[in-house]
């Protein structure tokens, strides 16, 4: 995967690891579990073209509501500030 031997923000390290992505999609949001090169120093995350290509689908499955084909995960809240 890596198409970078160092990160191209800050210089720091990349290593490949496993993450979680959050996408939101007009009122939804999906956790989706990804491969991503994660550098050491800052945290910049450098994902695949395919799976950014996969992470636009997934938005655009959200804003449409076609969300037959994803697995419940629990509730989301939303809490203001006091």
């Amino acid at each position: 995967m890596k198409p970078f031997s160092k990160c191209p923000t800050c210089g720091g390290q990349i290593a490949e690891k496993h993450v979680e992505k959050l996408l939101r999609g007009g009122v939804n949001t999906a956790v989706v579990k990804v491969r991503a090169e994660v550098c050491l120093h800052c945290g910049e995350r450098l994902y695949p073209q395919e799976t950014v290509r996969r992470f636009e689908q997934i938005r655009l499955k959200l804003q449409k509501q076609e969300t037959e084909e994803f697995e419940p995960l629990g509730q989301s809240f939303e809490v203001a500030e006091s």
